[in-house]
């Protein structure tokens, strides 16, 4: 501010200045600027310096409300109350519809059926939906409106002819479309059923989509085709076949369903007029997934994108400095990203960052800002204003409220915000059904029998995880008992590790499904009432779906793991670098006895090749199911482990034996007195040069008594939900890193181009597959 005050007093005679201080107000900055602002009209500054006001400079301040703005400071400036009542929705209408109009992209025959039709109905359903239904995210009238033009402008086909118009039918049609993602797009499903009841009561004259009573769907489920007419979005799905003969990665699998393309072709609609789209909904409703799969349909030659995470220690530093890393300059103070491509930066979570003591939640100011003004100012050189161009946002939130934090409004109004339903219980079953039914085969030896027990587990999966999302809540003692789609997920990803020779009979297959479930779901309780009903529950489910003499062949407490097999004794005709490697076959445990001999095993030869810590651990039964527990995590694909427990039950100890019998490196940071963030983040580039560079597996131990710094907290967050941390490696150390990936990416993926971005994707998803 300073700096930009100095540089009034070099501006030419007869030029006028306007500083505009655009943003939140807090007490002590504005109290800082109370002699500025009153006869003295002076700057004092820390040093000493005294700087007066020039002569033609003036002052505005565009603050959301002044809360913390003291008397004082109120009565020294002169005020305007800007409403948001005052601003309703029709002028807001009536100049996008002249602006089409003189753009000639709209004929003005279609601005008077477009304007007749938003004055029958628009108001009458906001008022409606305002008052009697719940939106998930509060917006004001004239964001919705604004809405409901972005979106009209991205449906309305271009024209070959300007002076031909669309038929009355095809306009409405497009509305009702329009008014269902805008009025409509920030309910959950009750209401949007409520929303759509109402509309064909009091609105007789709209042309709705007709919907079968049994078929459960509503107006939601139709879309507008090219010629005007309305059609299901059932018939845009493809059909989603599981390879017979190749086992794709699980993290990759997306099953199409009515859901996730509804979102992209609504998220597509927007992107292309550049604007920004901003995604709320429970956890695990793919919001992240759909996302992504949009980004990933991008032609690299003219975009590119990107992807941040927020959290609760996310400074605007931090995200200023990352936006600067993608970019590169241009011309003068104008940047862009690299060879005059276009980019897309996806925020995960934007609304996690902390709101200080104020209100003002500083960070997601600052994206505003770069939303708005096209850029910030620049950390190095105070003072001057750096340009970015050809830069969009795409953004998630979980729903507000509940302890949740809400984004500023200044900044809601630059996005498009869409609520994300979680799918419906159909929809849930085809999505696991597609991946069970194709995974259990005939091509990979699973007989007919199997594949039938499959298609019956995939309801009982799903009708014990609604269960323990309705019973188990979460506490302040339980904090961590949140079940989502993801659990499910996991389920079926540990399901799909077992391979035909070990499953030969129906009750292997059972025993690996409850072992699955036990895993996922109920290694979390912590105590034994909660694993008691789990596993009344689980028994309850199957005497009820498959039969009493299911239930009975369930057995007491199944374990599966992947160490048991000796690695094949040497014939002499390897070649003499090659390791021979035990095969690692997920397979049910014989005895605990047998367990024993196996694990006493690993550990001599732990003692054996480990230098330094000699470990000596009794394996009592607890011991071994924790072992058994670790173990799977670790073979799992991007499998994070958080144990919890009480001091010396052997949560270090164990995860390092586990690593060794999965051959991975282990790794803990050395805390000295001076480790700081810095130390951190060399310690992270050495793990991500090991799993990524190397491709060898590697166990990160971190403890809660390494966390000297809330803000390691911030990086170990990237690390576990994006797998990128911004800023890590400097642009020549990413470019000797890509270098050496070429061969190695070659040989695994021989089509793919080896561009600088396809590289440093393989080796952020080959380090986290890793780490």
């Amino acid at each position: 501010f300073s700096t930009l005050w100095r540089r009034t007093h070099k501006a030419k005679k007869g030029d006028h200045i306007w500083l505009l201080l655009d943003g939140p107000v807090d007490t002590l900055w504005i109290e800082n600027l109370n002699s500025v602002l009153d006869d003295n009209k002076m700057l004092t500054l820390a040093n000493g310096d005294r700087i007066p006001m020039a002569t033609n400079s003036k002052i505005v301040f565009e603050p959301h409300n002044i809360d913390n703005a003291s008397p004082a400071t109120v009565s020294r400036n002169g005020m305007v109350y800007m409403s948001s009542s005052a601003l309703e929705w029709s002028p807001i209408l009536q100049g996008w519809l002249n602006r089409k109009v003189a753009d000639k992209k709209m004929t003005s025959t279609e601005s008077q059926m477009l304007r007749e039709l938003f004055d029958d109905s628009f108001l009458k359903l906001y008022q409606y939906t305002s008052t009697a239904l719940i939106a998930k995210m509060e917006v004001l009238e004239c964001n919705c409106i604004a809405q409901t033009c972005v979106l009209l402008e991205g449906l309305l086909p271009t024209k070959e002819n300007e002076t031909i118009s669309l038929s009355h039918s095809h306009l409405e049609h497009l509305y009702i479309f329009c008014l269902m993602w805008s009025i409509g797009a920030l309910l959950e499903l009750e209401d949007r059923a409520k929303m759509e009841a109402w509309l064909r009561e009091h609105c007789v004259e709209l042309d709705l989509p007709h919907c079968d009573r049994d078929s459960g769907d509503t107006m939601f489920e139709f879309k507008v085709a090219d010629n005007g007419s309305w059609i299901h979005w059932s018939s845009q799905i493809e059909e989603y076949i599981y390879p017979s003969t190749s086992t794709p990665i699980y993290s990759t699998i997306l099953v199409p369903n009515v859901d996730n393309v509804r979102m992209d072709f609504l998220i597509h609609t927007i992107s292309k007029q550049e604007k920004g789209v901003l995604l709320i909904g429970e956890q695990g409703t793919a919001k992240t997934v759909i996302i992504k799969g949009y980004q990933g349909k991008f032609n690299p030659e003219e975009q590119l994108s990107k992807g941040l995470n927020f959290s609760s220690a996310t400074t605007p530093g931090h995200f200023q400095r990352s936006i600067e890393s993608y970019v590169d300059k241009r011309v003068g103070t104008t940047y862009g990203p690299p060879a005059g491509k276009k980019m897309s930066i996806f925020i995960d979570d934007v609304n996690m960052p902390e709101i200080n003591g104020w209100g003002d939640q500083t960070t997601n100011e600052i994206v505003r800002q770069l939303m708005e003004a096209k850029g910030f100012y620049s950390l190095e050189k105070p003072g001057d204003f750096t340009t970015i161009v050809d830069i969009q946002f795409l953004a998630a939130m979980i729903h507000p409220g509940g302890g949740r934090n809400d984004i500023p409004s200044r900044l809601k109004r630059h996005f498009t915000i869409f609520n994300c339903t979680l799918p419906s219980i159909s929809s849930i079953d085809k999505i696991f059904g597609a991946i069970g039914s194709g995974y259990f085969c005939s091509e990979r030896g699973f007989t007919a029998a199997t594949n039938t027990l499959v298609q019956q587990l995939v309801v009982c999966t799903r009708r014990l995880w609604q269960f323990t999302k309705v019973k188990m809540l979460p506490t302040p003692a339980k904090f961590h008992y949140v079940f989502n789609l993801r659990d499910l997920s996991r389920i079926w990803e540990g399901m799909l590790h077992i391979t035909s020779e070990v499953l030969q009979s129906d009750d292997v297959l059972l025993s690996l499904w409850k072992h699955e479930c036990i895993r996922v779901i109920a290694d979390r309780f912590t105590n034994f009432d909660d694993k008691n009903w789990f596993d009344s529950t689980i028994r309850k489910v199957i005497s009820e779906d498959l039969g009493e003499e299911f239930a009975a062949r369930l057995p007491e407490e199944p374990y599966f793991v992947d160490f048991l097999r000796e690695a094949p004794e040497p014939t002499g005709e390897e070649a003499d670098d090659e390791d021979v490697e035990a095969p690692k076959i997920y397979e049910p445990i014989p005895s605990y006895a047998e367990l024993e001999e196996k694990l006493t095993t690993y550990l001599i030869q732990y003692n054996e090749l480990i230098r330094g810590v000699g470990m000596d651990l009794v394996f009592f039964k607890d011991a071994m199911l924790h072992l058994m527990k670790v173990s799977r995590i670790i073979r799992t694909d991007r499998g994070n482990a958080l144990l919890v427990g009480v001091g010396g039950s052997g949560k270090q100890s164990l995860t390092r034996l586990a690593s060794f019998i999965a051959g991975y490196k282990t790794f803990q940071i050395m805390l000295t007195r001076t480790y700081n963030a810095n130390n951190l983040m060399d310690d992270l580039k050495y793990l991500y040069r090991v799993a990524g560079l190397q491709g060898k597996g590697i166990s990160f131990i971190f403890t809660d008594q390494e966390i000297k710094d809330e803000g390691f907290l911030e990086y170990l967050n990237n690390v576990l939900s994006s797998g990128e941390v911004s800023n890590l490696f400097a642009r020549d150390e990413i470019d000797e890193i890509c270098s050496e990936l070429i061969p190695v990416m070659k040989r695994q993926f021989p089509r793919r181009p080896p561009t600088p971005e396809n590289l440093y994707d393989y080796f952020i998803s080959r380090a986290k597959q890793n780490l």
